[in-house]
């Protein structure tokens, strides 16, 4: 990535960096270097009561959800089927269904092209509010997010609060039921 935004600033052209493309629309000609994020890998480590995993920038956010469900991590079951990559994830502070990115985001790891390092930002730095953070404002431009580490709680309680999801049985239903729900209602 760096080298791409090095060639890039040499030739004095844009750089663009995108997921699978869900959320762009080219209305005429882009004279720049357009680079997909494949950065892929998903670590996950256990403690007493939660989970936290450390999920690259590059990972399908919707495969997110089902493999962490799959695993027997719940907390993400609301967010199914929305479209992109996790790295696209915290710049929108994606939500639905009543539950958003920012209520088990820990960090982001922002990468700055210009100087090749790393920043891990604190959830509170992200400066999360309804479909906004600084990711759409002073770090747009220079900066890839990288990697985004999450907590999951083993206590799941689960968010019924909308459209159809109010039906279900607060007392019985299980993740895999909101998450199939989730999905109905999306489609």
């Amino acid at each position: 990535m760096i080298k791409a935004w090095q060639k890039a600033q040499k030739r004095r052209e844009p750089l663009l960096v995108i997921g699978e493309g869900s959320n762009v629309l080219f209305l005429e000609d882009f004279a720049g270097t357009v680079m997909v994020n494949s950065l892929k890998g998903i670590e996950v480590r256990e403690e007493d009561d939660a989970w936290h995993l450390h999920v690259s920038s590059g990972e399908n956010w919707h495969d997110l959800v089902s493999q962490t469900l799959e695993q027997g991590i719940p907390g993400l079951e609301n967010l199914a089927l929305i479209p992109g990559l996790v790295g696209s994830a915290p710049i929108q502070n994606i939500g639905a269904y009543g539950f958003e990115l920012k209520q088990v985001c820990e960090y982001v790891d922002l990468l700055d092209l210009n100087t090749g390092e790393i920043d891990r930002m604190s959830s509170e730095r992200c400066e999360f509010g309804y479909r906004e953070s600084v990711f759409k404002h002073e770090f747009k431009v220079g900066y890839v997010i990288v990697g985004v580490g999450l907590r999951l709680n083993k206590q799941w309680s689960p968010l019924l609060n909308y459209g159809d999801l109010t039906k279900l049985d607060p007392q019985t239903v299980t993740p895999q039921q909101v998450f199939d729900a989730v999905c109905v209602m999306r489609r």
